[in-house]
This record gives structure tokens, C-alpha cells and sequence, in this order.
């Protein structure tokens, strides 16, 4: 059966799944990934973490609102249970100024996001879950730190800690804990709003090991070119 370019994402994931101790395969180039979603719109991302873009929402998840791009970027041990990185990555959501990116829409849109994928994975591979049991808290931080170094100083930056109960379908199909650190801006000059998420069942007061390199990846991730109006 052919799949439409919303099921890739998905296909991939399984895709990686059945073959959890190789390696991830290579990330698209810069200039390919721009090529979906907003033409012209093109991120870097300074690490040999392997990843992906999809258009938003995506197709194992039709039920979200927001309409844009997610680019991401997979630790080494994504699928890999026994590692350190397991399920641990970083996700770029880029959407229309007009797509307000309030607290209520940030937790709505990452919970509907979350049910779906599970729901389609665990589909996959015969299992069932009710995804409606999902909870997502999300808390406003008093401060934004580590935000990407290329953004203006005056840029206002948003901080938020999340913290996700889900049941992980892609190795395990156990329940999981997963944590956030969610930072959101606005690029007037683009007409942009963008999301970073960070992501781990590791928890967010380790500032070594994962946490570290997801943060580092944050600082030091750049918006290479704006999309074309």
C-alpha cells in the first residue's frame, strides 16, 4: 500500500522500531527539509542527533489544530529501552501569526499529539489504548533560560515545564512518565510562531546526561532562512 507524505513520519518511526540496535539513518539535508511545509523555511539544528519534518498536523494525529511544520531531531537511543536517550528528542513547531501559541493551546496540542501517536502505533501492532486516560500538566516558569542564542536579546521568551502520563508505544507499551521543557516565541518579521520542545522520561533536574544535550541543542539551534510570504 502507498502512504500518503503525512504517514511517512509514522512509517519511519516503525520503520526504526524494528531495527532498534542499528543506527538511525541519516538526516535529510537542510535544503530537502525545507521543501516540506513552508517553502524557504529552513533550521539548523548543531548536532549529529538524526531527524525528520513533517507537515502539521500530522497523520497520525488529525484531531490537532495547529497547521504548520515540526522538524525533529532523535537522541541515539530514541528507541532503544536500555539507553540513557531513551525516547529523549527535540521538536520545532512552526506555525501562522495567527496561531496564537497561549498555555491552553501549547497543553491541548501536545496532549491531542501524544494520544494520536499512540494510538496509531499501538493500532500498528495490535495492541489497544485508551488514550483518553492521557494527562498533560503544564506549568509557566518564572523565567526563560538557555533560550536559542540566535534570538534578539528584546525577544520576548516563554518557559514552561510539562509532564506527560502516557502509555509509550513503540518498544515497550508500558506507561511512561515523559518531561518537558517547552520555550515559545514570535518572529514579527517572519509573522512565525515557534515552538521548542524538549523531551525525556529523564527527569528535568539532571543538568548532566540528556538533559544537558537538549539544552545545548536549544541554544544553539538557528533559523537559517524565513519562509516565503
Amino acid at each position: 500500500m502507498k502512504l500518503s507524505r503525512t504517514h511517512l513520519p509514522l512509517a519511519l518511526c516503525l520503520t526504526l522500531l524494528v531495527r532498534l540496535s542499528g543506527p538511525l539513518p541519516a538526516a535529510e539535508p537542510t535544503d530537502k527539509l525545507a521543501a516540506v511545509g513552508n517553502a524557504g523555511e529552513a533550521f539548523v539544528f548543531k548536532t549529529s542527533w538524526k531527524g525528520e519534518r513533517i507537515t502539521l498536523p500530522p497523520g497520525f494525529a488529525p484531531a490537532m489544530k495547529l497547521k504548520g511544520i515540526e522538524e525533529i531531531r532523535f537522541a541515539p537511543g530514541m528507541f532503544q529501552p536500555q539507553s540513557d536517550s531513551f525516547f529523549s528528542y527535540a521538536i520545532v513547531f512552526s506555525v501562522a501569526k495567527d496561531q496564537a501559541l497561549s498555555p491552553e493551546v501549547i497543553q491541548r496540542e501536545i496532549l491531542v499529539y501524544y494520544q494520536g501517536l499512540a494510538e496509531s502505533v499501538s493500532k500498528s501492532q495490535g495492541r489497544t489504548v485508551d488514550a483518553g486516560k492521557f494527562t498533560f500538566k503544564l506549568d509557566r516558569a518564572k523565567q526563560a533560560t538557555g533560550a536559542p542564542a540566535q534570538l534578539p536579546p528584546t525577544t520576548p521568551v516563554t518557559q514552561y515545564a510539562g509532564e506527560l502520563d502516557w502509555v509509550e508505544p513503540f518498544a515497550t507499551g508500558k506507561p511512561q512518565v515523559l518531561h518537558f521543557e517547552i520555550q515559545a516565541w514570535s518572529d514579527s518579521a517572519a509573522a512565525r510562531n515557534y515552538l521548542f520542545v524538549c523531551t525525556s522520561p529523564t527527569a528535568r533536574t539532571e543538568t548532566t546526561g540528556i538533559w544537558s544535550e537538549l539544552r545545548t541543542i536549544r541554544r544553539t539551534f538557528e533559523i537559517k532562512s524565513k519562509p516565503n510570504q
